[in-house]
């Protein structure tokens, strides 16, 4: 089952250094310079790993090159305008990812090494990605509007297909189990999994029961509507009574379910659905604006290959 992956700690990548500068020589071979920025051998396994890891498929060198060379005109745009993201900001994203996962950011740091990726680089991402929504934001956040026909038409289009509207209220758990580990370990984790969805009743009270289990972690309360989830999802989230887990998904972290801690019926009046409705239109908004923006700006950037392919211009 691929339902958990949605759930990950997401937001992964790769490599500006704590001093907002990409990666150092000592990090290998330049194989590319971006705007001045070089992009080296160690960056692009590195991106390859990380891609993996938050699409769930294998990523060829070229797709890595590409990524990288994209977050290089990024943050060379951001800090053409003075937006990149400090390393307050850095700090505060990474210890958020940590906590979104249910450990502290050593025991996170522990987690990306198991995935063959370096907390630095996944810092370095998080730098670039902050410092591009800071310069988007800016340039563009005020200019989208939606308007009451959008609104409408948006909320139809949810409940097409769907008897009723519902409000799940879910608490993503899993038993931590490194990416390498042998099939017994996983075979054991899967059987502790088990075990505890059998004598878990209710989020208000065996919540409490996860943490008593070496390794494993609660992440946060969140809510999804119905209408936002594949139906493949929604209908296991049918089939989980309240107070109880969904069965045990392996995933990329370890052995994941979801526990269903409330399902509330909902109009298309009520706010929450009004409410997500207007955030999905305005993110799809500010997507499309990146993209284009991002297009934009790197048909000019100076990209110089090291490896052979070509010489210096622009993209």
């Amino acid at each position: 089952m691929t339902f958990a992956r949605p759930f990950l700690a997401a937001a992964l990548a790769v490599t500006l250094s704590a001093m907002a500068a990409p990666a150092l020589a000592q990090d290998g071979q330049v194989i590319a310079i971006v705007n001045g920025l070089p992009i080296t051998s160690f960056d692009i396994p590195q991106r390859q790993r990380l891609l993996q890891v938050r699409e769930g498929r294998p990523h060829s060198r070229e797709q890595a090159l590409d990524d990288l060379i994209n977050d290089r005109v990024k943050f060379s745009e951001a800090r053409r305008f003075k937006v990149e993201a400090s390393e307050q900001q850095v700090n505060a994203a990474y210890a958020q990812v940590a906590q979104r996962s249910g450990i502290d950011p050593r025991g996170f740091d522990q987690v990306l090494r198991s995935q063959g990726i370096e907390p630095r680089v996944y810092r370095g991402k998080l730098r670039a990605d902050l410092s591009w929504s800071n310069i988007v934001g800016a340039r563009y956040g005020r200019t989208i509007f939606v308007t009451d026909t959008q609104l409408a038409d948006a909320i139809s289009r949810r409940q097409q297909g769907n008897t009723r509207a519902v409000n799940f209220v879910l608490r993503p758990i899993v038993l931590l189990v490194p990416a390498n580990a042998p099939p017994a370990r996983v075979a054991q984790r899967l059987a502790e999994a088990n075990a505890l969805r059998g004598r878990f009743s209710s989020c208000a009270t065996d919540l409490e029961q996860v943490n008593r289990i070496p390794d494993s972690a609660v992440r946060e309360q969140f809510r999804r509507l119905s209408t936002d989830l594949s139906p493949q999802f929604r209908q296991v989230l049918d089939q989980t009574a309240v107070g109880k887990l969904t069965q045990p998904s392996r995933t990329q972290q370890g052995i994941e379910m979801v526990a269903v801690c409330a399902k509330e019926d909902i109009n298309a009046n009520d706010t929450t659905v009004r409410n997500q409705a207007r955030d999905e239109i305005q993110t799809a908004e500010m997507q499309r604006i990146s993209r284009d923006y991002l297009a934009r700006i790197r048909r000019t950037a100076v990209i110089e290959y090291k490896d052979g392919r070509g010489g210096r211009g622009r993209s």
